[in-house]
């Protein structure tokens, strides 16, 4: 048994070490993107591409199966807990129907065109061990992502699935087709669902993908005074050769020059990128708080059994999901304001030394780096479509929002049985 675990280890880890050195760091998101029929960038031929629009077509055909059942119970009057189920399901279709949406293609594979372009302090090994180890984060919370909704889609299958009726394939309340037709209509019902959680970790790894490169830069930019300390005591000396001098201007020139390149460029796709995350954050936002206060209510409903695991699994999901988002947002934004922090700390105004001869590069540089230092202290703007910003307090606002909303519900279930 233990040599049967240790090669199935090895095995694993000789993959992700594999998918850490490819080149394409999104090689895995571009599997899971095509098997959830989100893009496909390979040219199809006809029957391909009919297949292809089938396979487009089962999140539809699911949540509408889900839709008739609403409409079913809605009709007959029976506002009960499984008519609630079923509202909290199509709740998440419709939020997994509109995640996909908005996750453009051509905007997907612009950014995954920027960021799989190493080029800046490419030959660096710091920069290279970073972006190695990112990319193998990354890896490891796609496939750990994956694994747990299909652990969860069993779990599923085995205890709400047949037990509760509302989650079976029916038609007019009746539960038609046998074992095997529901076993398949649940694992499509999670199969399909699992993209309200799956697009998010698609939008985490390309944010993080986006941390580690500002990160990089951060580290460049602490390079001047690096330069600055390396030619301050020469330069300020009297015997200084005009060939030392001119280096040192072509040095920081040079490194500022790359720099701001950078930053424009990471900026410039951060805003490319902000044409989803904004829509994104909102659905985020405000379908978490409805979800985590929903299932949190079920369970205080209905107590901790086995057909509430499910649900406190989602939950888990949710909430650390919610974080997640919220935390590498004021990551990106502390890294940018840190570049300002970093110009300030290295005095660079008492260290600039110049002869007449070297007044306009000095001049230059010295307007570089105030430019610079000014703009890395406004936020980057991430907001949620416009309703707030997104932060560290954001979450703990989604939090208090669901507290509330459950509290309503439990007071509003108190009122109606008493």
């Amino acid at each position: 048994m233990e040599l049967f675990l240790s090669q199935i280890y090895r095995k694993f880890h000789d993959s992700e070490l594999r998918f850490a050195n490819n080149p394409d760091q999104f090689v895995i998101l571009r599997y899971l993107t095509f098997l959830y029929a989100i893009r496909c960038d390979s040219p199809l031929a006809m029957w391909q591409r009919v297949l292809w629009y089938c396979h487009r077509s089962g999140l539809m055909l699911v949540f509408s199966s889900y839709c008739l059942k609403a409409y079913w119970h809605m009709n007959l009057g029976a506002y009960t807990f499984p008519m609630f189920n079923i509202i909290g399901t199509i709740w998440i279709f419709g939020g997994a129907l509109v995640r996909r949406m908005l996750f453009d293609r051509s905007v997907l594979v612009r950014l995954e065109r920027f960021l799989n372009d190493r080029s800046f302090r490419g030959d660096e090994p710091a920069a290279t061990i970073a972006r190695r180890t990112v990319q193998r984060q990354n890896t490891r919370y796609l496939v750990g992502t994956a694994l747990t909704l299909l652990l969860e889609t069993f779990l599923f299958s085995g205890t709400n699935l047949m037990l509760q009726p509302e989650f079976m394939l029916t038609y007019r309340g009746r539960v038609v087709g046998g074992v095997v037709v529901q076993i398949l209509y649940g694992f499509a019902t999670c199969y399909w669902g699992s993209l309200y959680v799956l697009i998010f970790s698609f939008i985490y790894v390309i944010l993080n993908a986006f941390r580690v490169e500002m990160s990089i830069l951060v580290q460049s930019f602490e390079q001047i005074n690096q330069i600055l300390h390396q030619h301050c005591p020469s330069v300020s000396a009297s015997e200084t050769s005009i060939a030392e001098e001119r280096k040192l201007w072509k040095d920081l020139r040079n490194l500022l020059k790359k720099n701001v390149q950078r930053h424009v460029e990471l900026l410039e796709n951060l805003i490319v990128f902000r044409s989803i995350l904004g829509p994104f954050s909102f659905v985020q936002y405000y379908g978490s708080f409805v979800l985590i206060a929903y299932y949190c209510f079920i369970i205080m409903y209905k107590g901790i059994t086995s057909l509430t695991v499910v649900y406190i699994a989602f939950i888990v999901f949710l909430v650390v999901e919610s974080f997640l988002f919220c935390h590498i947002i004021s990551n990106i934004n502390e890294l940018n304001a840190k570049i300002g922090m970093v110009l300030y700390a290295m005095e660079w105004y008492n260290k600039l030394h110049f002869s007449k001869r070297f007044a306009s590069d000095y001049r230059h540089v010295r307007s570089s780096l105030l430019t610079i230092a000014i703009r890395t202290q406004s936020p980057l703007s991430f907001t949620i479509n416009g309703l707030g910003t997104i932060s560290r307090g954001r979450f703990v606002d989604l939090l208090n929002s669901s507290y509330s909303f459950m509290a309503l519900m439990l007071q509003l279930k108190n009122e109606i049985a008493s």
